[in-house]
């Protein structure tokens, strides 16, 4: 080669992926590689990090410590040692103050304070809260996804009669508000699967609500698949597949899903934020999680009761933790999955930021 001819780098003109260039998008974006860390951390925390806390304190979510909470039910604050006991404390009638504990009681470390007048722990009560309230919200959003996505690619790829079927179908479940179907169907038919924990793996509720979510949430993935795969339908690459023979099932799963799982990605994390607000609605109305089983929903209920059943303030018992807590947990856990969305969908779909 002639000198001072420049020399071309074959490696940086090579091909990439549409995944490799979208995650090199994503890799620019701080807060959204921010947002999917933390929300890392939140799922080890809850899942993994809940049990090793009980280990390390020695006391579970529902362990009641009376001696946690003064004798104008307002309960103890952050990183307090308590007696370790569930003896319901005495009052002294000479100075009108609680009877100390029995003897040889040791003390334990609440180190979000306790819940409220039973005195349980409030860090525990919201790790534990945190996995139901996310098992609740990803476990709807993956059952929408199932039969959003079900439908949505067999109305766009068949059409006809099919597509007018499943059209009409998700405009009339698109009609109904999800919020009064909780009410009617909470005091229905919620309480015969509220039950139902499929041997332990879930907590009391946590299926009822999932199906509920799930099944009046389908409609956003279905017409979101529709609209891409109808787009899809009559490009050139899904017609020669269908010339050289392919099923029906081939092209689906080989030519036309690889283009919706991007948006469909986005619309997921999206929707978990969107149910993680959802089931705290719910709760708060009174017809989601009941206790004792906590989520971070019924940890709002339980400062300050449901819309139809609220709990007076009383300036003496009133801690305001048990407020900022769980709330700051839903906003930020929501933030993470709104900026995380957003990120995806700026790295799938640059051209569509503008």
């Amino acid at each position: 080669m002639a000198a001072g001819t420049a020399t071309i780098d074959t490696t940086a003109l090579a091909a990439q992926s549409p995944s490799r260039l979208a995650w090199r998008r994503l890799r620019r974006d701080r807060a959204a590689l921010v947002s999917a860390g933390f929300l890392v951390f939140l799922a080890f925390a809850v899942f993994a990090g809940a049990p090793l806390l009980g280990r390390a304190v020695g006391h579970g979510p529902n362990d009641l410590f009376p001696y946690a909470v003064n004798l104008a039910l307002k309960p103890a604050g952050p990183w307090s040692w308590v007696p370790d006991t569930s003896t319901t404390p005495g009052i002294d009638p000479k100075t009108f103050k609680q009877t100390p504990p029995p003897a040889g009681t040791g003390k334990t470390l609440l180190v979000l304070g306790a819940d409220g007048p039973l005195g349980r722990d409030e860090l525990q009560r919201l790790l534990y809260g945190g996995r139901v309230s996310l098992t609740v919200a990803v476990g709807a959003t993956l059952l929408a996804l199932l039969i959003g996505t079900t439908l949505g690619t067999l109305a766009a790829y068949f059409g006809g009669w099919v597509d007018s079927v499943v059209s009409r179908f998700t405009d009339l479940v698109m009609a109904f508000p999800v919020l009064l179907l909780a009410i009617v169907l909470g005091t229905t038919v919620s309480g015969k699967v509220s039950d139902v924990t499929l041997g332990g793996a879930l907590n009391k509720g946590v299926l009822s609500l999932i199906l509920l979510i799930g099944l009046f949430t389908w409609f956003y993935p279905a017409r979101i698949v529709r609209s891409l795969i109808l787009s899809l339908r009559r490009r050139e690459f899904v017609e020669a597949a269908e010339m050289v023979g392919a099923s029906d099932a081939k092209i689906m799963r080989t030519h036309l899903f690889p283009h919706v799982i991007p948006a469909l990605a986005v619309w997921a994390t999206l929707a978990v934020a969107t149910n993680i607000m959802l089931e705290a609605g719910i709760t708060f109305l009174g017809f989601g999680i009941k206790l004792p089983t906590t989520s971070w929903g019924s940890m709002l209920a339980a400062t300050w009761g449901t819309v139809l059943a609220p709990l007076p303030y009383n300036a003496s018992s009133f801690s305001p933790w048990l407020t900022i807590i769980p709330s700051a947990a839903i906003f930020f856990t929501v933030l993470s999955l709104t900026l995380l969305g957003e990120g995806l969908r700026e790295a799938f779909d640059p051209r569509g930021v503008r």
